[in-house]
């Protein structure tokens, strides 16, 4: 059965056009421009709205009532369902700080889901964040399991086989080490939690790290030693061109000028957007997660201290809203930081984060505020409020 969505703003890695988009079973079959389509198969009409690839976002740790670390499938679905609401197709359901056999088990629960019908955004893989972090840079990460990276513990977890991006502080004892182990097997490599200086930061690059977790938030940045002034991992990353960053692009853990700084400096091509989702959806209240008393407030998680961010409320579309309508970065350039950039930093550019024949049915439709009016996943449609 052929579904064809038509004149609707369509939104390629370099431009803008009016046309549509011909899906046939899992796959996209044609993009053309204006009306060249014949009117067979479900109509879908994008009444001039945007339409785009599915969003891709590679750091995601649940939303409200649905962590993805708990080792619960009925919270992997709900999670992946609830995302999937707001625009993401495809996501690394993303660990935290606990003990070994927690993460272990969360990691099973994801293989599992995995392999199992899913009505929500597909899961790709998972992403280890902690347990091997600086605790001067913790952040909301319970500092009881941040320790060193012991290859018999941790190759238990890569053994899963559904690791795809790792988060850690090189400086940590035995991590400059699993990043020689783990980078040519094809794993994201990423320096999260870090209060290393320049000279650790390339150090982390000859062992194999490639990417900046969550860049402005508990990494080390511009300081001064006496009054003379180095540089951190914030400011190395934006240095160095073959490194490329994520951001958490809610306008909150880091401004809309700021991002657009980052913007900037990297380009579309080497900087990703990513929630960090923890509670999203949570009305604002105290809850227990992670381990930890947490906070939302004011459209932001963070520890009942108010000493740091704990993850975010945010979803995909807010991100290319904040990117797009506060940090002015053009809409081809914010939909590209959450589609074939990240698609490219785990290797599936070549399947999903672009809309081109051949490629995976992932789309999004929605409205100049960014507002999710339909969404197809492998060729299912999600949602249609077009109709």
């Amino acid at each position: 059965m052929k579904t064809i969505f038509y004149n609707g703003s369509v939104i390629t890695p370099e431009t803008v056009f009016h046309g549509g988009v011909e899906v046939e079973g899992s796959k996209i079959i044609r993009v053309f421009k204006g009306d060249d389509f014949e009117k067979t198969g479900t109509l879908v009409d994008c009444k001039g709205n945007f339409i785009s690839p599915g969003f891709v976002d590679l750091h995601v740790h649940g939303a409200y009532e649905a962590p993805f670390f708990s080792g619960n499938l009925e919270d992997l679905h709900r999670g992946t369902k609830f995302h999937a609401m707001h625009g993401t197709t495809s996501i690394l359901p993303t660990t935290a700080s606990a003990s070994h056999d927690e993460v272990l088990a969360a990691l099973k629960c994801i293989k599992e889901a995995m392999g199992m019908p899913n009505e929500g955004a597909r899961i790709l893989g998972a992403h280890i964040e902690g347990n091997y972090m600086n605790p001067v840079c913790a952040g909301a990460q319970n500092p009881e399991y941040l320790y060193k990276a012991d290859p018999s513990e941790y190759m238990e977890l890569i053994d899963t086989g559904i690791v795809r991006r790792v988060s850690a502080s090189p400086e940590v004892e035995g991590v400059l080490d699993m990043a020689r182990r783990l980078a040519p097997q094809g794993i994201l490599m990423s320096i999260a939690h870090s209060n290393g200086d320049y000279s650790m930061f390339m150090r982390a690059i000859e062992a194999g790290f490639t990417h900046i977790t969550h860049i402005y938030n508990a990494q080390s940045m511009l300081s001064n030693c006496y009054f003379y002034p180095q540089i951190g991992v914030c400011e190395a990353a934006l240095l160095h061109d073959e490194i490329t960053v994520e951001a958490i692009c809610d306008g909150r853990h880091v401004p809309a000028e700021l991002l657009r700084l980052i913007h900037k400096v990297k380009g579309p091509d080497r900087m990703h957007a990513t929630t960090d989702a923890i509670l999203s959806g949570a009305p604002d209240g105290s809850f227990r997660c992670f381990d930890m008393d947490l906070l939302v407030e004011d459209e932001v998680c963070m520890l009942a201290s108010r000493v740091a961010f704990a993850g975010s409320v945010a979803t995909t579309d807010r991100l290319v809203r904040t990117l797009y309508k506060d940090a002015h970065i053009p809409i081809v350039d914010a939909v590209k930081m959450i589609t074939l950039t990240p698609a490219r930093m785990i290797n599936e550019q070549n399947h999903i984060g672009r809309l081109a024949e051949g490629y995976d049915a992932d789309i999004n439709v929605f409205d100049d505020n960014i507002n999710i009016l339909a969404t197809m996943i492998l060729g299912k449609m999600f949602f249609n409020k077009l109709s």
